[in-house]
């Protein structure tokens, strides 16, 4: 009996602990200053590497950069197109996929009518610079992405990379 006594006791107080342990006053804080400083910095030196790395860069006139890996054929996707893509989408400050069209969809194509404005403006942009068959790179500064606030998984000041293949443009 005495023995069940102090087992019951010994329940009570772990969990007592672990309840109160949820209550810390000191709140997890980031380690990472997110700040438009930083953002600039990783970007010339992400910019440097990919370059460094045999990426032939441009500008887009937004102020997206990018490579095209593989040229396409036919004509550049224009608003109304009913298009197809395959994407891969990651941050370079720590090269983690935050999304790609293979985690959404069976075939790993999404499938869409582009409309400009419906997606962040860098993306739309990318996406503007590509026709059938065409694969590339696209770094987006935060600008064209979250900017100053981030979104979900993405802190603020974040540059985001997109690998897009333009799989079709459909008639």
């Amino acid at each position: 009996m005495k023995k069940m006594k102090l087992l019951k006791f010994l329940l009570l107080a772990v969990i007592v602990v672990s309840a109160y342990s949820c209550f810390d006053d000191d709140p997890i804080v980031d380690p990472i200053n997110y700040t438009a400083a930083r953002e600039d910095a990783l970007l010339d030196e992400y910019l440097d590497t990919l370059m460094n790395r045999g990426y032939d860069l441009d500008t887009t006139d937004l102020g997206v950069y990018y490579s095209i890996t593989k040229e396409g054929e036919g004509d550049f996707v224009q608003t109304g197109d009913s298009i197809g893509v395959n994407y891969q989408g990651f941050r370079p400050d720590n090269g983690r996929i935050f999304d790609a069209s293979a985690y959404n969809y069976a075939d790993s194509i999404w499938k869409f009518t582009f409309t400009p404005d419906k997606l962040i403006s860098g993306f739309d942009d990318a996406l503007m610079h590509l026709n059938k068959g065409a694969e590339g790179v696209f770094v987006i500064p935060s600008d064209y992405a979250y900017g100053a606030t981030g979104y979900g998984s993405i802190p603020p000041y974040t540059t985001l990379t997109f690998i897009i293949k333009l799989e079709d443009i459909y008639e």
